[in-house]
């Protein structure tokens, strides 16, 4: 837990240090002081708190995992712990909240924190599913909801193996291989099959693995398969491990479209979030000291704070958009509005643990509707980015990668009412049209079918 402090105050006093060489406004430098203090203190007291306490059981789950549900639905509010919630609110990474909640056994904080962060990566998204399914799957026996919840965190951890374009074949495998396995320990025998089909095609066509690797895949493999009744496959998988494919190996080539950079925010809106991670802090070290209650004055000042930031950033955003003319500084403006209206769409579905603005609770469909229409506008500028590119055959590898983006945002929930069939069968022509012009690309999304329900995967040409 020292390390934990230690690396926390560290990047707060980094952030701060920014914020003072931005700003050398004497009040905005005492802040930062004190937002370095409280920080210790709130992190020492919530480590504390998990130590001491450990967290009941999960609420209920009206709808099978195999409908259609949103992810978003699948967090029961009720059992979010606060005081490690409002860590995140408070300046600390998500990052560093999911480990806390894996650890501490606050799975459900863990799993809004992954569901509700869209700045998290692919990699750290997936690794963070892995690890919470694995937590929830210890309750499944004796749990229905836990195993729901397992079940749910290997199959988007495995969708996002499957869609995400940014993470490398050799984590792809290990994304699959774990979803599989994990699944196959609940007896989930279909769905555990896709996944390492999905890795042997993975380890069968991908130019980007060493003969090692590849090797380590198949003998993985094959015990797998033994395990839930595939033995062709296994026995597929043995002739492969000992005569691997003979696949040149070669570097990965970076995803076209651009990483989105911070944007720079004004005095004002600066000074305002500093001033929110202040009332997060002093509000969960309350609800610690005082074993989960808090003033309301405590919760008013949060309150105040988060619409303060609200009325800063908005118009700040806007006049941000309005005047740039550059297509990857309006995509980095509109990715900062979808971080910040996701905050308050978490806000206002009280999935930080507590109710902290009921202004926003009475606002949540309003939220959501922009929440999705800024999303709609960031796919849209993609796509004018693409069309600018001077290869045909970049604009086509980009034009899949931007539909790989916009289905996993959706099928993560933090897209919300993405147009999911559209997106389907639009990035089925598009892997069409790759296999058709791009003999250099072996792997493209498909669609599988699990029961009565679709399921994307990767598939090979042949």
């Amino acid at each position: 837990m020292n390390k934990f402090i230690h690396h926390n105050e560290a990047m707060l006093t980094q952030k701060m240090e920014e914020t003072k060489r931005k700003n050398s406004h004497l009040g905005l430098i005492i802040v930062v002081g004190t937002l370095t203090i409280l920080m210790l203190i709130l992190l020492a007291a919530v480590a504390i708190l998990l130590f001491t306490n450990q967290a009941g059981g999960t609420g209920s789950i009206a709808r099978s995992l195999l409908v259609d549900v949103s992810p978003l639905d699948m967090v029961d509010v009720s059992q979010v712990d606060p005081a490690l919630a409002l860590a995140s609110l408070g300046g600390v990474p998500e990052t560093e909240v999911i480990a806390q909640a894996i650890d501490k056994a606050r799975p459900e904080t863990a799993l809004s924190a992954i569901l509700f962060q869209p700045s998290l990566t692919d990699k750290e998204t997936a690794g963070s599913l892995l690890l919470l399914a694995a937590v929830y799957g210890t309750d499944a026996t004796g749990s229905t909801r836990a195993r729901e919840k397992a079940i749910f965190g290997y199959r988007m951890a495995g969708t996002i193996g499957t869609l995400s374009p940014n993470i490398p074949d050799t984590v792809r495998a290990d994304i699959f291989m774990e979803a599989g396995e994990g699944l196959a320990q609940l007896d989930e025998i279909d769905l555990a099959k896709i996944y390492f089909d999905q890795a042997f095609v993975v380890a069968s066509h991908s130019p980007y693995l060493q003969a090692v690797r590849r090797r380590a895949i198949f003998e993985r493999l094959q015990k797998n398969y033994i395990i839930i009744g595939e033995r062709e496959a296994a026995r597929l998988s043995l002739n492969l491990s000992a005569t691997p494919p003979d696949l040149s190996s070669s570097t990965p080539e970076e995803p076209i479209l651009p990483q989105t950079e911070a944007v720079p925010l004004s005095k004002l809106a600066q000074e305002a979030e500093a001033n929110r991670w202040r009332r997060a802090q002093e509000l969960a070290a309350i609800l610690v000291d005082r074993g989960g209650n808090a003033p309301e004055a405590t919760i008013d000042n949060l309150r105040e704070a988060l619409i303060e930031e609200d009325r800063q950033k908005v118009p700040f955003f806007e006049s941000e958009l309005a005047t740039t003319t550059r297509l990857s500084k309006k995509i980095d403006i509109t990715e900062a509005q979808i971080v910040w209206l996701t905050m308050k769409y978490k806000v206002a579905r009280q999935a930080y643990g507590m109710s902290l603005v009921p202004e926003w609770e009475a606002q949540v469909e309003q939220i959501r509707a922009d929440l999705t229409k800024t999303y709609e506008r960031l796919y849209a500028l993609y796509a004018d980015l693409i069309v600018a590119l001077p290869e045909v055959s970049r604009i086509d590898k980009a034009t899949e990668e931007r539909l790989r983006r916009e289905i996993l945002a959706g099928e993560l929930g933090r897209y919300p009412n993405y147009p999911e069939e559209q997106r389907q069968k639009q990035v089925l022509d598009a892997a069409n049209q790759l296999i058709e012009t791009q003999p250099e690309i072996y792997l493209f999304v498909g669609v599988d079918s699990v029961g009565n329900r679709e399921v994307f995967s990767l598939t090979a040409r042949e």
